[in-house]
Parts: structure tokens; C-alpha cells; sequence
């Protein structure tokens, strides 16, 4: 009973730091009509709107020339 407790215990904390918003995500951002990586980590804090060279840094590339959902960071550029 003691081993299964703690082999359920190891799922439950593994699952925890898997779903945490502070993980760096490196995302996307629109330069010249394109959907091109952006060298920035924002950590989805929501407090801040994540920017790289003064454009917005998105999630995903969704295709050549559109990225979608914003990204967020926690201190202001």
C-alpha cells in the first residue's frame, strides 16, 4: 500500500511542475508580413505583455504569416 501511495504521489508532483506558468516559453513574432522565432523567454505570468524589438511575442506559428496567442512575462521590458 505504501509503494502504491507513493508511486501515485511522484505522478501528482510531477504533474504539478509540468502545468507551472512561470516555465520560460520562447515564442514568435511578426516581422515583415511573417511569423519568424523570437530569441525571448516570456514565463505567462500575465502581468506584462511579452515584447521582442518592440513587436508582440506569440505562442504559436500557426503558419509563414500568422502567429497566434500572445505571450506574457512578469516585469516590463
Amino acid at each position: 500500500m505504501v509503494f502504491m501511495l507513493a508511486i501515485v504521489f511522484a505522478f501528482a508532483s510531477d504533474n504539478k511542475s509540468s502545468n507551472r506558468g512561470d516555465a520560460p516559453i520562447t515564442g514568435f513574432i511578426m516581422q515583415s508580413g511573417l511569423c519568424v522565432t523570437a530569441p525571448k523567454d516570456c514565463d505567462q505570468i500575465n502581468l506584462y505583455p511579452c515584447k521582442y524589438l518592440g513587436k508582440r511575442v506569440h505562442e504559436r506559428r500557426n503558419s509563414a504569416t500568422v502567429c497566434s496567442i500572445p505571450l506574457f512575462h512578469s516585469q516590463p521590458d
